[in-house]
């Protein structure tokens, strides 16, 4: 079955059914984010990536978090973040001492630092623009193996192609998030339905 055309109507409707499932959570870390928007004292920064990485599922276990907050400190990324420079969600996912890269916590992090800059990673977000490229062809990428950088310019390439250039990444991240999440949800029906044979 197509995916249906992702036209700024859609992507609307697409917002505000998310905007109505999960009000409470976007507006308990905007307001943490208002309250503390500068990466430099540690607490700060702690509160906000327990409280980012709990909500939006980024996937950082507690024994690394206080970890992740120091890094995020010792980078002093406040100046960058305001900028919109997008290596530095690299340098977040790059964290001295962890083997393991967090590029959907860091997308996420930088993201609701700068919503307009910064498109948002995760599982959801992959699947859909995986499933639309699969249809459309709307550029080229390698699925899972690239950088932020590449990651951004995947989802500019999805709202250039689209027509969505009115949208912003804040917008677009939830539209791409709720329809991934129905894309992956019928993927486990088909896989339960083929079991059960």
């Amino acid at each position: 079955m197509p995916l249906p055309a992702p036209t700024v109507e859609l992507v609307n409707a697409e917002d505000d059914e998310f905007d109505s499932n999960y009000q409470v959570v976007e507006e308990a870390i905007r307001q943490l984010i208002s309250k503390f928007p500068h990466n430099t004292e540690i607490s700060q920064v702690l509160l906000k990536v327990v409280l980012v990485n709990n909500l939006y599922g980024a996937g950082i276990p507690q024994k690394h978090v206080e970890t992740v907050a120091r890094h995020i400190a010792g980078l002093h990324i406040d100046a960058a973040l305001a900028e919109g420079k997008t290596a530095i969600v690299d340098s977040i996912i790059t964290c001295g001492g962890l083997k393991e890269k967090y590029f959907s916590f860091a997308s996420k992090f930088c993201s609701w630092h700068n919503p307009t800059a910064y498109p948002m990673y995760d599982r959801n977000v992959d699947e859909c623009l995986w499933s639309y490229n699969k249809q459309d062809h709307f550029t080229t990428y390698n699925r899972g193996s690239y950088s932020y950088v590449q990651f951004g310019a995947v989802v500019t390439a999805f709202r250039n192609f689209y027509g969505l250039n009115s949208v912003t990444f804040k917008d677009l991240d939830k539209f791409l998030w709720r329809q991934g999440e129905k894309l992956l949800a019928e993927k486990a029906e088909r896989k339960r339905r083929a079991g059960d044979r």
